[in-house]
């Protein structure tokens, strides 16, 4: 298996305009019959077909977070791109503030220089399970983050938000769009509280383009919070005092591989092989 990593980020440096070998994606926490593998890239379905109707993971359906504490949460995007392919720069930030009465989260959305949607387009953009690595390598963030650990294999069910990965903010509240992208929204499932899995303060933002290549990405930090606590509705997943990662394994090969993706591809098969 880890041979076959290797041979998979590797061939896919050999062929930069090609899509990436398929790997099993250990995201996904049940495979239907007769699908043993699904194509990804840096551990993203390429595609992940259309919703399926009430499909949820082990976990079930996420939590509305209650009692969140009063606390915002930016993430700011690097004045570059780890993958500078698409010609254009995203700017911007991302900010979360638990909502007035402690029930979930409200984020406003403020990015700028997105590439062509045309070329590259529709964009998503996700919180993940790990925060950036010092290198700003974004492969380095891991997975999406999914305390009911529904995986990638099925869509959101934008209607039945509860149903979606918690850090799936695309797929509940919509892909970007446009050259300029503003939004503010609320949003259940998330929140400030440390203690519960839905936490989502130390963590990432990535934005991925249409076949799932890791664009930029950059922490969230801290903006202001009351000293005051409170018990956070959650699920039953045991929760450490710093983000841990779930089991993963990226196709690295991207269509249009930029140096960073290269290093980080290598540097994970490594890994797994050492």
């Amino acid at each position: 298996m880890y041979s076959r990593l290797l041979l998979s980020a590797l061939s896919g440096f050999a062929f930069v305009s090609a899509q990436s070998e398929a790997t099993p994606n250990p995201t996904i926490p049940t495979i239907p019959t007769n699908t043993a593998e699904v194509p990804t890239i840096e551990g993203a379905l390429v595609y992940d077909g259309p919703p399926v109707i009430g499909y949820t993971g082990p976990g079930g359906n996420a939590s509305v977070q209650t009692g969140n504490p009063a606390a915002s949460y930016i993430a700011v995007l690097p004045p570059t791109n780890f993958d500078s392919a698409t010609g254009s720069i995203i700017t911007g930030s991302i900010e979360g503030t638990a909502s007035a009465d402690g029930t979930g989260v409200t984020f406003s959305v403020n990015f700028a220089g997105i590439p062509s949607v045309a070329e590259f387009g529709p964009f998503v953009y996700h919180i993940h399970e790990l925060p950036v690595p010092s290198d700003g390598n974004c492969t380095g963030t891991m997975a999406h983050l999914d305390p009911t650990q529904r995986g990638e294999l099925h869509a959101c069910e934008t209607p039945a938000p509860q149903t979606c990965q918690a850090g799936d903010l695309a797929g509940k509240h919509g892909n970007i769009t446009a050259s300029t992208w503003t939004v503010s929204y609320s949003d259940l499932f998330l929140s400030t509280n440390p203690s519960s899995p839905y936490f989502f303060g130390d963590k990432s933002i990535v934005i991925h383009s249409s076949n799932a290549t890791r664009l930029t990405c950059a922490n969230f930090t801290l903006v202001s919070s009351t000293n005051s606590t409170s018990n956070s509705t959650s699920s039953n997943t045991t929760v450490s005092s710093s983000p841990t990662a779930s089991p993963f394994i990226g196709a690295a090969a991207t269509t249009f591989a930029g140096a960073g993706v290269l290093a980080g591809a290598l540097a994970l098969a490594a890994a797994f092989i050492l």
